[in-house]
């Protein structure tokens, strides 16, 4: 695998540390150290990545309304892992 952000940090005879920089999503996954003796040995990790939601943005709303208009706002956002809990607010008070 040649990927930049994969750096060999530490190599002994009996130690291999590898560090990851800059983590995304996509480095989620399963991680093997392989000692090649007879038989091969290996050890297991899977990485779990979370992801940071970014700012929500709210679509839908382009200036003043008329009293009786319909508004259609909606709220969204990328980037959560596990899913972000989007909810609305008027004022302080939760909209359910």
């Amino acid at each position: 695998l040649r990927d930049n952000r994969i750096e060999l940090v530490r190599s002994s005879w009996h130690e291999l540390s590898i560090n990851i920089s800059d983590v995304t999503l996509s480095d989620e996954g399963q991680y093997t150290c392989s000692l090649f003796t007879m038989p091969v040995k290996t050890a297991k990790a899977f990485l779990i990545v979370l992801g940071v939601p970014q700012t929500p943005v709210i679509s839908g709303f382009k200036g003043p309304v008329n009293e009786g208009d319909l508004v259609d706002l909606t709220c969204t956002t990328v980037g959560s892992k596990p899913a972000a809990n989007i909810r609305w607010f008027k004022g302080d008070k939760e909209i359910r």
